[in-house]
């Protein structure tokens, strides 16, 4: 008889599972869950370091483009090379020698240290040295100058007079140039004929020219100081009051014009002019009434460039020149700059290139005939009389010659000596550096000051002082 199959139920794989394996079971699982969760955490800290080592990198770069200091730069780059191990370290897990190249670049620090110290340790040194050295040269110098003599401190007194007084001649130089300019801007110039500048009534013109004034513009105070005639005889000059000016009577022209109308060929500031002589000029072609003006258009059309501010000037007199057959002239152009042209290249005047130079004021020397010295008049001097002959401390006059007995002269027994510069001749000679050299002038009577103050002072330490005498001859 079959009977039908029973049908099997499947049986879970657990129900026979020993108890104990399943528990291992359970244990791995939750292991693995762990190791699971414990890697997925350190992958999360690596990639957060690895971003904070990233904005790390990002700042050294930033100081190392803003620092300055090589030292502070060297260092951030070390460090930059350390933290880009440690980021490739993080980035792809294979550890590097990074111990070792910690340890190297501590190495090389340490040594940097190390120079460092001693080089600070050397200078601190040499500072010393140098500072004992300057010391020694402080007190050397000192001892110097207490052994320095009278006359070299004398010497030293006398250069610093000659300087100081060299100052203050170049500042009074500054101020009369200054006064000049000022002087030169309040006055006009007018040309006129010379018979009228010969003529004219300088009161009675100031008069009626302040007269105008008060009448037309109301003013109470006097606005022309003086009027007067050039050296020439060629122009007027109106010198107005510190108050006014020459601009202010060129604006005015309205109020005084009328007085010069008939008489007046130009009106004109009084400006600074370059003076330029020319010798060896052709007398009979420039004769004439009318010969300086044509020689003044002889000029300017054979020598282009050259621009006369006014008819030239005969320097000598009509009576010297009867005589002769060549003169020189003087004439003013409107520049330096074309008086240098003139001087370089020579001037063309009736078909002969003539030499010109530059005009020279003569400065009078006032000597003073008592005592030989400069810038003063005798009638003024109350100083000892010295011998302009022999330079001893008498008169001139009073100088004798004790073979021929002649006073007051030179003869072939005399001794010729200049009071001033020490040499041999009298002390008026016009080859003298006193006469020709005003700064050796000032020198020398600042060293002559010196040693009258030296021989004051010796003579009151030799009456301030007193000797004692020692005597070594007694017998023993």
């Amino acid at each position: 008889m079959n009977y039908p199959a029973t049908p099997r139920k499947r049986i879970p794989p657990d129900i026979f599972t020993d108890p104990m394996q399943l528990t291992l079971n359970k244990g791995k699982a939750a292991a693995n869950q762990a190791n699971q969760s414990g890697e997925y955490q350190k992958k999360q800290e690596i990639k957060k370091s690895t971003a904070n080592i990233i904005a790390i990198l990002k700042t050294i770069n930033i100081e190392l483009q803003n620092e300055q200091d090589q030292e502070i730069s060297s260092m951030l780059s070390q460090q930059k090379e350390i933290f880009n191990k440690i980021l490739v370290q993080k980035q792809t897990g294979q550890k590097c020698s990074f111990k070792n190249a910690e340890n190297k670049t501590m190495s090389q620090l340490q040594n940097k240290i190390e120079n460092l110290e001693k080089s600070v340790e050397n200078k601190f040194n040499s500072i010393l040295k140098s500072i004992e050295i300057q010391s020694q040269n402080q007190s050397q110098n000192q001892s110097q100058n207490q052994t320095k003599t009278y006359a070299q401190a004398a010497a030293t007194n006398a250069e610093e007079e000659y300087n100081l007084q060299k100052t203050k001649k170049q500042q009074k130089e500054q101020e009369k140039q200054k006064e000049k300019k000022e002087y030169r801007e309040r006055r006009l110039v007018i040309q006129v004929d010379k018979e009228i500048a010969k003529n004219i009534d300088s009161y009675t013109l100031r008069n009626q020219i302040n007269d105008r004034f008060f009448v037309k513009e109301n003013i109470n105070s006097p606005v022309i100081a003086t009027i007067t005639k050039s050296f020439t005889n060629q122009s007027i000059i109106l010198t107005t009051m510190p108050d006014f000016s020459a601009d202010f009577l060129l604006q005015k022209k309205i109020v005084w014009e009328d007085i010069f109308s008939n008489v007046a060929q130009k009106i004109e500031k009084d400006t600074h002019w370059s003076k330029v002589v020319i010798h060896g000029v052709p007398i009979r072609p420039f004769s004439m009434d009318e010969g300086l003006l044509l020689l003044k258009d002889e000029i300017e059309t054979f020598n282009p460039g050259l621009k006369l501010l006014k008819n030239p000037i005969w320097i000598s007199s009509q009576e010297n020149r009867q005589a002769k057959r060549h003169a020189s002239i003087l004439i003013a152009v409107e520049s330096a700059k074309q008086a240098e042209l003139a001087i370089e290249k020579r001037l063309c005047i009736a078909g002969n290139w003539l030499i010109a130079e530059k005009c020279k004021e003569n400065k009078i020397q006032i000597q003073c005939q008592n005592c030989q010295k400069y810038n003063h008049s005798t009638r003024n001097c109350f100083a000892q009389s010295v011998c302009q002959i022999c330079a001893k401390q008498h008169k001139t006059s009073q100088h004798k010659c004790n073979i021929c007995e002649v006073f007051g002269q030179i003869c072939p027994h005399s001794i010729l000596k200049c009071s001033n510069c020490g040499e041999d001749h009298k002390a008026n000679d016009s080859t003298c550096l006193f006469k020709t050299n005003p700064e050796k002038r000032s020198y020398k009577y600042a060293q002559n000051l010196q040693k009258s103050q030296q021989q004051e002072q010796q003579q009151q330490l030799s009456t301030n002082s007193f000797h004692v005498l020692i005597d070594n001859t007694q017998n023993h």
